[in-house]
């Protein structure tokens, strides 16, 4: 009876299932985008050993190299993902900061390797104001935050996989030196830029694979999740920068600003705390390192979750954003304030796992609240936000420095952890409700 029923041509087709293709794509830009991003701290201690001329603040500006012009790179890139849309900036994009990381392998002399890193980082700032745009287009507002949840978690999965593939397996088990490292992982670029432009579209209308029924189910979502309008016309998105809307950005950009910069110190510093604060040596080192990374991809997976779940309980976005914002932020910092209270190493990175946890419980919180202000210009908003995170993450590396110099680590922790609570308390004034763009 039921395989009778579901063949009956009277019956309106089910939807297709191209936005779950769409979806393994941007999973796979977010994972390749922090392997690439993260290969340059596997690779780093080897360029040292081969230029000794380089000291440590040399090291400091190349990493700073890719982060001013990711910040600077942000608006520019998103408003280009607004205008063009995903399936022509996400090819380029992916393509350019591919060959650029095989590139940094290559270049000879200090001006040209900043030169590489800042080619690699203006190319890789787009990415997620646009794979913000995608998922905003393609998927619902129903599950749209579990979506971007994954899609973030899955970055922080490609980080911890970046010393395992670059260090352990190509340098490792395979000998390669760290520049012909570099040069494969660029293969996997290209790939990936070839099948976005073969396999995407901007809207699911334009998708030769959709069919009527998954074209009306994204309807909503093409629309911002505003009344549906006469799609025969043209419209026109204006702004509406009002107190509220403005007032509410300008939180947002403080939240970004906060986390960003104690983010930092998961990045570039927590494998010199391992080893000159807790005793590691390099294979633990390695091998606990990562461990926050991982639990920061749980975490996403579970804000996003989290957040479509009080969104259905509570029916009120603006609140549902806030209290999982508000939340992870805040027990985050606790737990930060707890690790560094132990001194068994094994135990403080499992208590550190756990605030990262929290702590990246929020990130999809902050996609969704860029998408919902931003609407049809969600791209272009999230490239704001993302910009002055980049500038928060600039200034987080001498300023970190400067605390452990003068206060040790536990300095450090008690700044991370202010920073948590700071970005705690800026989830209460945000309201993803009052809208930047009316569409």
């Amino acid at each position: 009876m039921l395989a009778a029923a579901s063949s009956d041509p009277s019956l309106p087709a089910p939807p297709t299932r191209v936005r779950w293709m769409i979806f393994g794509l941007a999973c796979a830009a977010s994972w390749l985008l922090y392997l690439h991003r993260y290969a340059w701290g596997s690779v780093k201690p080897h360029f040292k050993n081969e230029n000794p001329g380089f000291d440590y603040v040399d090291l400091g500006w190349l990493d700073s190299a890719f982060l001013a012009t990711y910040a600077l790179g942000q608006v520019p890139a998103g408003l280009a993902g607004d205008r063009f849309g995903p399936r022509v900036t996400l090819s380029l994009f992916t393509l350019f900061w591919s060959l650029a990381v095989g590139g940094v392998g290559w270049m000879t002399g200090f001006w040209r390797l900043v030169g590489a890193r800042a080619a690699f980082g203006l190319a890789q700032a787009g990415t997620y104001p646009v794979l913000s745009k995608m998922t905003h287009t393609w998927f619902p507002l129903a599950i749209r935050t579990s979506v971007q949840g994954v899609v973030t978690a899955m970055g922080r999965i490609g980080a911890a996989c970046a010393p395992v593939i670059v260090a352990t397996f190509l340098m490792g088990l395979l000998g390669l030196s760290w520049q012909m490292a570099l040069l494969v992982l660029t293969v996997p670029g290209v790939i990936l830029a070839v099948a976005f432009w073969l396999l995407i579209r901007n809207r699911p209308s334009e998708h030769p694979w959709t069919n009527t029924a998954e074209q009306e189910l994204l309807g909503d979502s093409m629309w911002c999740d505003a009344p549906r309008r006469d799609t025969t016309r043209s419209v026109v998105p204006h702004l509406l920068l009002t107190k509220g809307s403005l007032f509410s950005l300008g939180m947002l950009c403080c939240y970004i600003f906060v986390s960003s910069f104690q983010d930092q110190f998961f990045v570039n510093w927590m494998p010199l705390f391992l080893v000159d604060g807790r005793g590691f040596d390099d294979t633990e080192m390695g091998l606990f390192a990562p461990l926050p990374l991982l639990g920061g991809a749980c975490g996403g997976i579970l804000g996003g979750v989290l957040n479509d779940v009080l969104l259905r309980r509570l029916g009120n976005r603006r609140w549902a954003r806030s209290l999982v914002g508000f939340t992870g932020k805040f027990l985050a910092g606790m737990l930060v304030i707890v690790s560094i209270q132990t001194q068994d190493g094994r135990l403080t990175m499992m208590v550190l796992v756990a605030a990262r946890v929290f702590s990246d419980w929020s990130m999809p919180t902050q996609w969704a609240a860029c998408t919902d202000m931003g609407g049809r210009a969600a791209a272009t908003v999230f490239g704001v936000v993302n910009m002055v995170g980049a500038v928060g993450g600039f200034a987080a590396g001498p300023a970190i420095g400067y605390v452990k110099e003068h206060y040790g680590w536990e300095g450090v922790f008690y700044g991370v952890a202010a920073l948590c609570v700071a970005a705690a308390v800026c989830w209460l004034f945000i309201d993803c409700t009052k809208r930047l763009v009316e569409d």
